[in-house]
């Protein structure tokens, strides 16, 4: 009898106090968090499928948010770039050695950003090279057709970008570990320079005045609040490095991103799509490059 009493206040008990802690839980905090949620989803479709060629959802309504906020996720877009690049790369090391690896791994980059930033590195080879003055620097940025500067400026990209990816490739001094090390270097290095092209969008002016540019409705500056989690983010992704590899990437980085906005400005008063592609291709070459004489320095 003792026994069913027993049982019958635990019940009661129990009762109470799930209807207290329900009650003291605001119901409001599930909705509002599932709305930011959502709203972040959203965000991040918008700069995969600005940033990248992967598909998206067809229920991702385009005109909830401002299309701008997308960019937030850029750095992200990068990683999800070097993660595929390097599992491309992986499999391929299975059937072929390192140089071909590399090369179908930058086919496999490509065809994820369908050759995004590369367009706007040749765009600026042109632009600039073949330009005496704002009007002409963009009017030749728009033409479709590519031109001596751009091609050269694509060679040298790619020549550098493969050997450099092939002898980091090769380094053996991290054993067991050299892929994770290659992975670290591919990860590191697509988050930062796609971060550096945030960075440019934030602090310097559009330099087009029509609205028929396709980077015009990403041109909008961020809140401080995205612009700040965007670079967290990237020195995240940098912390499994040694702390002066980390300086020398942010040196070299941040000079070079310096030096691009200050060129920009004097040429065409701002920047354009195709100088964030240009930046985000001189950075990432510049990452590959200060990784490959700091870790054959065993620095």
């Amino acid at each position: 009898m003792s026994e069913k009493l027993n049982k019958q206040r635990d019940k009661v008990a129990s009762k109470s106090l799930f209807k207290l802690l329900s009650q003291k839980v605001p119901q409001k905090l599930p909705k509002q968090l599932f709305k930011q949620l959502t709203k972040q989803w959203t965000l991040c479709c918008y700069a995969l499928s600005f940033f990248s060629r992967c598909p998206v959802p067809r229920t991702i309504n385009f005109k909830a948010y401002p299309f701008h906020l997308g960019n937030a996720y850029f750095p992200f877009v990068g990683a999800l770039y070097a993660v595929i690049c390097f599992v491309v790369y992986y499999l391929s090391l299975s059937v072929f050695e390192h140089t071909i690896s590399v090369i179908l791994m930058l086919l496999a980059g490509l065809l994820f950003t369908g050759a995004f930033h590369e367009d706007g590195l040749a765009d600026c080879c042109d632009g600039f090279g073949g330009g005496y003055n704002k009007t002409q620097c963009l009017a030749i940025m728009k033409d479709s057709q590519i031109g001596t500067y751009g091609v050269l400026g694509l060679i040298i990209l790619f020549a550098l970008k493969v050997t450099a990816l092939i002898q980091l490739s090769e380094l053996n001094q991290f054993s067991e570990f050299g892929l994770l090390h290659f992975f670290g270097v591919l990860f590191s290095a697509a988050v930062v320079s796609r971060f550096s092209a945030l960075w440019l969008i934030q602090y310097s002016e559009y330099a087009r005045e029509d609205e028929t540019s396709k980077s015009t409705q990403s041109s909008h500056q961020l809140p401080q609040s995205y612009l700040v989690g965007a670079l967290l983010f990237s020195l995240l992704s940098l912390l499994w490095m040694p702390v002066m590899s980390i300086l020398a990437i942010v040196i070299v980085t941040t000079t070079s991103t310096l030096l691009c906005k200050a060129y920009f400005n004097k040429k065409i008063e701002g920047y354009t799509g195709d100088c964030l592609g240009f930046l985000q291709q001189l950075n990432e070459l510049l990452i590959l490059l200060t990784c490959l004489a700091l870790f054959s320095a065993n620095l």
